[in-house]
């Protein structure tokens, strides 16, 4: 078979089965692989290099670095503590999802630093009466950011400074992306903040009437200690109704 026939066809299977979404992602990349090598493309020691690779170790051990952190409660923690002293005010918050979220996201990945902190700020936007959707887009943007702060911030970053290192230069040291990080989650969160009348009010059309009870299950789930008293009051509950604006 035609090795560009062969990897073209394999590459269109990868893409709908990754679109569809009813393979698991490990799998198909294991399949594209040996795909590749059954079909002739590929060696046996090219199909299997990638497992070896020293940034896809380092990426595999940032996951699980990531997944403790998270397991354990302690992004879930650190966020609640920070937050809870943000006060209700829309611009305060902004200013302190937007910062927390790109230091935790530099630190672990995106989708963990997201995970971790969005069911805090859904019931601080709860506590604040602002729409849930006026402080998670915020929440995703500075996010995004913040994974250019640091070398293990996006698998991206580690592929584009081996890359680097291959080409005959030198890998990006760990702090070099700051250069840029810094000023763009500065931009990124003064943006928000200056512009935050244009972000969308959305408000779900059911959310949580009892907050304490909310509460105790973001607790039980990230594995928290801490008093939820510090954001809804005492810890055995004081109901609160939420209303959505507009509505009896």
């Amino acid at each position: 078979m035609d090795p560009v026939a062969a990897t073209l066809g394999i590459l269109v299977l990868a893409v709908i089965a990754f679109v569809s979404n009813r393979v698991p992602l490990e799998l198909v990349a294991v399949g594209v692989s040996l795909a590749l090598f059954f079909t002739g493309v590929l060696t046996l020691p090219e199909a299997l290099a990638g497992f070896g690779d020293p940034t896809v170790l380092f990426i595999a051990g940032l996951f699980v670095v990531s997944e403790s952190l998270d397991a354990t409660g302690i992004t879930a923690w650190a966020g609640q503590k920070v937050i809870a002293r943000a006060g209700t005010r829309r611009r305060t918050l902004i200013l302190v999802i937007g910062l927390l979220v790109a230091v935790v996201s530099a630190l672990i990945s995106v989708n963990g630093a997201v995970a971790a902190l969005l069911p805090l700020v859904v019931v601080v936007a709860a506590r604040a009466e602002i729409a849930p959707s006026r402080l998670l887009l915020p929440l995703a943007f500075a996010a995004s950011a913040g994974s250019m702060l640091l070398l293990t911030g996006t698998p991206v970053n580690i592929i584009v400074s081996e890359f680097a290192a291959d080409s005959g230069g030198r890998a990006f040291g760990y702090f070099e992306f700051a250069l840029v990080g810094l000023p763009l989650v500065a931009g990124t969160v003064l943006y928000l903040m200056v512009f935050s009348r244009l972000l969308p009010e959305r408000t779900p059309a059911e959310m949580p009437l009892d907050l304490a009870r909310h509460a105790r299950t973001l607790r039980q789930q990230y594995s928290l200690t801490l008093d939820t008293g510090v954001l809804l009051g005492p810890t055995n509950g004081v109901t609160e109704v939420v209303v959505a604006r507009g509505r009896p």
